[in-house]
């Protein structure tokens, strides 16, 4: 599953409104992203990084705690610190990757997968 969904799924079922997708509607930028339509941002997405970048490096550290908790990583031993997730997090990280990876899988080669944020 693309990291980007991993995002959109566990951002919205843990309400992380200030993550990376929360930074990129309010226009940060990210290498390989191209907007489908004009923004109506006129600051530049580094400003906004550089405003929000705590925020959305504590929500890639959750997004990818419950990635790990999901796909079965471990989450136990040298270089792994404390969750960043309680155990209801970790249920509602989980339930949303299930139903992420089901969408995911019904999406055939050359088709789109449309989220809505």
């Amino acid at each position: 599953m693309p990291h980007d969904l991993v995002h959109a799924a566990v951002e919205s079922a843990l309400g992380i409104n200030d993550g990376f997708w929360g930074a990129t509607a309010q226009g940060a930028t990210f290498e390989g992203f191209a907007p489908v339509a004009p923004t109506r941002h006129r600051r530049s997405g580094l400003k906004v990084l550089r405003r929000e970048g705590d925020a959305v490096m504590r929500a890639e550290l959750a997004v990818n705690w419950a990635y790990r908790v999901w796909s079965g990583q471990r989450t136990e031993g040298r270089g792994l610190g404390r969750s960043p997730l309680d155990e209801r997090q970790i249920a509602l990280a989980s339930a949303a990757l299930d139903r992420a990876a089901e969408r995911w899988s019904e999406v055939a080669e050359g088709e789109s997968l449309v989220w809505q944020w």
